[in-house]
């Protein structure tokens, strides 16, 4: 129903950089699929939709998201959700939506060949699990209308592999 890809670079990346990753979610289903990007609180699980990166070297763990600082996240906005027709892909850390810090600011610091990954999240016990903590005001039925659209479920991606030199 929705696929999750990375993309980055074509060639081996220099050490101490950080690696320019890109993500795309796309609807593989025949029918209209919602979906949200990445969120105040995807990134660290505090909230859905869940956006779970990782990076991986010589099968260890070298980065992945923050431990959950505050549990205050901000109100959930219809414009929060994207409606794809079928075979249709957004961004999910574009415009309107937060970066994942775990891509944006991880470099590696020694050569060799990285692993990175992601995975996406739906499956909350209750639409409210999607909500902020502060703020959600009269918009609260609407959104929580567009939550029950968005199909249950947990997908991840390939893992984008990065040659670092």
């Amino acid at each position: 129903m929705l696929e999750i890809a990375l993309h980055g670079p074509a060639r081996a990346h220099p050490v101490g950089r950080q690696v320019p990753v890109t993500v795309t979610v796309r609807n593989t289903s025949r029918d209209v699929v919602w979906a949200a990007g990445v969120l105040d609180g995807s990134e660290d699980g505090v909230r859905y939709p869940r956006y779970l990166p990782s990076v991986l070297r010589d099968g260890r763990p070298v980065a992945g998201p923050p431990a959950p600082e505050d549990p205050l996240v901000g109100p959930l906005r219809p414009g929060d959700f994207r409606r794809l027709a079928p075979g249709e892909s957004f961004d999910p850390t574009g415009h309107g939506f937060l970066p994942l810090t775990t891509f944006t600011t991880y470099a590696p610091d020694l050569p060799g060949r990285y692993l990175y990954g992601l995975s996406l999240s739906t499956e909350s016990d209750t639409p409210e699990d999607w909500l902020g903590r502060f703020g959600q005001g009269e918009e609260r039925a609407a959104v929580l209308e567009l939550v029950k659209r968005v199909p249950r479920l947990t997908v991840t991606s390939v893992p984008l592999e990065v040659v670092v030199e």
